[in-house]
């Protein structure tokens, strides 16, 4: 009799049927060689390497300002929650997210 193989268990921050992605950095960082500008609310981010230009949403604007290296993702999602009037668990979803997303566009630096 052969025993059946244990259930494979999710890694946090990996689709099990897509890529994998970065993991996040407990402080993420902006690139300091990208160029960003807010205009009428939403951040323009110019990434010269890539030759790409990224427009951020307000909210991803707020998150993309607090990425200094110093301010841990649970900070940011704390202040969102605050400034957005949104519950926590939502807020944190979403600094996650928006993390995931700028680190597999290579615009945070690995920390």
């Amino acid at each position: 009799m052969s025993a059946s193989p244990e259930p494979r268990r999710p890694i946090p921050g990996h689709e099990p049927s897509g890529p994998s992605l970065p993991p996040q950095a407990p402080c993420p960082q902006r690139r300091a060689d990208v160029s960003a500008r807010l205009i009428d609310g939403e951040t323009v981010v110019l990434d010269r390497q890539a030759g790409v230009i990224h427009q951020l949403n307000p909210t991803a604007s707020y998150i993309w300002e607090r990425c200094d290296g110093h301010t841990p993702v649970g900070a940011i999602a704390h202040q969102l929650a605050q400034a957005f009037d949104v519950e926590l668990t939502v807020a944190t979803r979403d600094v996650q997210t928006m993390v995931t997303q700028l680190q597999a566009l290579h615009l945070l630096e690995c920390g």
